[in-house]
């Protein structure tokens, strides 16, 4: 699977979060931002654009239609941030923390997720199209009538995820590890799983499984 990564400029100029405020529309683009933070804010139909940001703080912020394209983000924490309806394209996210996050009716297309944390997470009603999880921590985390395209989990640690009403025909699961978690037979079809995940599932769904 290709995912196209973010066509991020190689001049930016230097900026911060609290910018967004300067324009009349919240708008950032063709800049780096680093070491900033907009905590507990709120901010409507944000567009960040053209952008690396790094080492910063989204924690409890309220981004709510928020367009991200072509954003690179490093060391950031999105920490119980409410970024429901937010569209995001070509972007990615390295080493964030991402606990609790609302991203309910979010759109993913081209999006890679690595080795971040994002333990709690709500991804209820989104649709995702080529979108890579990578060595993530996605325990406890929602993943209610979702639909999946193109979507892997690479040595994520998935326990008591939930992928209620979500089917997972095709999505890549057999790197991944897992203790339980809630999805129906009928979602379950054609998923991509190890031959121990198999077992797994089939003690999940109540089988009693005894060697001979």
């Amino acid at each position: 699977m290709k995912i196209n990564k973010p066509k991020i400029s190689d001049q930016l100029n230097s900026a911060t979060l609290l910018d967004l405020w300067k324009e009349e529309d919240p708008f950032l683009q063709n800049c780096i931002v680093v070491d900033s933070s907009i905590d507990s804010e709120t901010v409507e139909r944000a567009h960040l654009t053209n952008m690396i940001i790094k080492n910063s703080s989204f924690q409890h912020t309220s981004l709510p239609d928020l367009f991200i394209t072509d954003v690179r983000f490093e060391n950031c924490d999105f920490s119980n941030a409410d970024l429901s309806g937010v569209s995001i394209h070509r972007a990615s996210f390295h080493n964030c923390k991402m606990l609790g996050v609302n991203f309910t009716d979010a759109r993913f297309a081209h999006v890679s997720f690595e080795q971040c944390i994002g333990n709690l997470c709500a991804f209820v009603h989104t649709k995702w199209d080529r979108v890579l999880f990578e060595k993530c921590q996605l325990k406890d985390t929602d993943f209610f009538d979702c639909k999946l395209k193109d979507t892997n989990f690479f040595e994520c640690k998935l326990d008591r995820a939930s992928f209620d009403g979500t089917p997972l025909k095709g999505i890549e699961l057999r790197t991944s590890e897992f203790d339980s978690l809630t999805v129906s037979m009928k979602d379950l079809e054609g998923c991509i799983v190890s031959v121990h995940q198999a077992i797994q599932f089939a003690a999940m769904m109540g089988l009693d499984i005894r060697d001979e």
